[in-house]
């Protein structure tokens, strides 16, 4: 009989223990990368102080944008996906090359569309929120620099 109440008592004690751990790996509100990357922009805006006519405009911006980048995507999709496989059939020089252009014509297709986000996005913001976000960024750039330092330490 002893035997059985530690026996339930341990699954039940797993089980509450088990229980948070299901909920933060499987959260109700988690839809994926791009609902992190919602988070994000959220996270932007509260420290941006962004008005709500601002986040609306923000948000117009990235709906009419949205069909271009998912073709784009689409497209650079095709073109690695047609390089691995000139790659694996053994094609010739000419064929590679002509696909690796392609590739970097997209890639600077796609420096040329972040950069015009951004330009659009900083033209919104006021002068306040303007110098806010040099210190996010100069913030985040020393961040980026300190955990590069531990990497390079770590592997020496």
């Amino acid at each position: 009989m002893k035997m059985w109440k530690a026996l339930a008592g341990s699954a039940i004690l797993s089980g509450a223990l088990a229980a948070p751990g299901m909920v933060m790996a499987f959260p109700d509100d988690d839809h994926g990368p791009r609902h992190h990357k919602h988070r994000m922009f959220e996270h932007m805006a509260d420290e941006l102080d962004l008005t709500e006519g601002q986040r609306a405009q923000l948000k117009a911006n990235r709906e009419a944008n949205k069909e271009s980048h998912k073709a784009a995507r689409q497209e650079m999709h095709e073109v690695r996906k047609q390089l691995m496989e000139a790659i694996d059939s053994g094609a010739d020089q000419a064929t590679l090359d002509s696909l690796g252009a392609k590739l970097g014509q997209l890639e600077v297709s796609k420096m040329q569309r972040m950069h015009e986000q951004r330009v659009q996005f900083e033209s919104i913001l006021t002068d306040e929120q303007k110098a806010k976000l040099e210190e996010l960024k100069a913030k985040r750039e020393e961040h980026r620099e300190k955990r590069e330092q531990r990497w390079k330490e770590r592997d020496q």
